[in-house]
């Protein structure tokens, strides 16, 4: 009985109300970082390589102050790699100053922008997770990047019916059911939730906006 009370709050219904509710409360709750408020995946893809190993809350500084002295591919590709390395540099990790410049070259020599992540990937820095994350951005894909947050968070909603399944099938699992067209907004918003809530040792499921069908707190 307990077996089945889990498979039907993980099943179809129960799952898109959780995650309409999660996206619901990222909508009034949900971070606000100058990467999201952006339609130029340019800028996305070069706050992908600022977020690498580094705290957003750190890199939303860098990356205003690296626009506002260079808004445009044009304008980095032709930057002093030194200036650009002064800009970063609270980041750590130098050898991103060369690499936001070899994309930016390789993207203003651009004849037409690709638009999934295959073509991404092409781009010169640019891996599997950072091309998932642009594309999810830009509501070219259904499928966003799946890291240790968000699967934590994921798996904490399936329960144990997450046993056994890798990224992939966890993401197909969960954004499977997500409300038509708003993948982008799901990402953020399971991001925000555990970066609010959703802790990795003592999460606060009282707080939490999907708790009552997580499988965490209803074993």
């Amino acid at each position: 009985m307990e077996r089945k009370k889990r498979e039907e709050r993980a099943s179809g219904p129960h799952l898109k109300v959780a995650l309409a509710g999660a996206i619901d409360w990222w909508e009034e709750h949900g971070r606000n970082f100058p990467w999201r408020n952006t339609v130029d995946p340019f800028r996305i893809l070069v706050a992908e390589l600022l977020l690498q190993r580094s705290r957003s809350g750190s890199v939303r500084s860098v990356y205003i102050d690296l626009f506002e002295r260079w808004p445009t591919p044009t304008d980095l590709k032709v930057a002093d790699t030194g200036s650009i390395l002064a800009v970063i540099e609270p980041l750590g990790l130098q050898q991103r100053a060369s690499r936001i410049k070899e994309l930016a070259s390789a993207w203003d020599d651009l004849d037409q922008v690709p638009t999934d992540v295959a073509g991404l990937q092409q781009l010169p820095g640019i891996g599997p997770y950072s091309a998932k994350a642009t594309a999810a951005a830009m509501s070219w894909s259904a499928q966003p990047p799946i890291d240790s947050v968000s699967s934590r968070v994921m798996k904490r909603l399936l329960g144990d019916l997450s046993d056994g399944k890798d990224d992939d099938e966890l993401a197909i699992s969960v954004y499977s059911h997500a409300p038509e067209g708003r993948w982008r907004d799901l990402n953020w918003a399971i991001l925000d939730i555990a970066a609010a809530v959703c802790m990795p040792k003592i999460p606060r499921c009282d707080d939490c906006p999907i708790s009552a069908d997580c499988g965490w707190s209803n074993p």
